[in-house]
């Protein structure tokens, strides 16, 4: 179970999958750091693996969690949707080494669509996507932005918003023809991006 996980989503029971945010899971021999910033530079708390339950550093279970297949676990969180008592489900996945040859310089000067029910989205990075207009409109110095950034070997496609990041979704492979994400937050488990011509 060693190695790093990332949070997919997160089902309160209600029917309704949510996004809360990163969240990574870092394992190491029963050790589970908890991460819920992109450069985890700093820890949110760590817990204990001990069969089938999480406990804090006073030996307290705190919630638990079940081993679906060796890249997939679901932690269970006992806590509160509207009001009413819910066990929040989350999906956590193993954080695979992106499968490529590129560099994140070439990745960066490809553009890559994805047509999601009929609706396309171009991936362009490093670059501002609202024009002067809009900026100036909603009194922002940043719109949106697409970067590519990493950890480990694993490159992630993130997505800024007013400067800040918003949500960053794994790369699966990437090759000069396409792109393959995986794990995306309250959606399939993989989607692929073609290179614009």
């Amino acid at each position: 179970m060693n190695g790093k996980w990332i949070l997919k989503d997160v089902d309160s029971g209600n029917e309704k999958k949510g996004y809360p945010g990163f969240q990574l899971l870092e394992i190491n021999n029963g050790n589970v750091d908890i991460y819920t910033d992109f450069s985890l530079k700093e820890k949110a708390t760590t817990l204990k693996m001990d069969n089938g339950n999480f406990l804090n550093h006073n030996n307290e279970k705190t919630s638990k969690y079940e081993i679906v297949n060796e890249n997939h676990i679901k932690w269970f969180i006992d806590g509160k949707s509207n009001d009413k008592d819910a066990i929040f489900e989350c999906d956590f996945y193993r954080l695979e080494p992106t499968i490529t040859t590129l560099k994140k310089e070439d990745i960066e000067k490809m553009t890559f669509v994805l047509t999601d029910n009929g609706r396309e989205s171009e991936f362009e990075f490093n670059k501002e996507l609202w024009d002067k207009e809009r900026l100036e409109r909603f009194k922002r110095k940043e719109g949106e932005k697409k970067m590519i950034e990493q950890i480990d070997s694993t490159f992630f496609v993130s997505m800024y918003f007013n400067g800040k990041r918003n949500g960053s979704i794994p790369i699966k492979e990437v090759t000069t023809e396409l792109l393959k994400l995986y794990a995306i937050p309250i959606g399939p488990m993989e989607m692929i991006a073609y290179r614009k011509k």
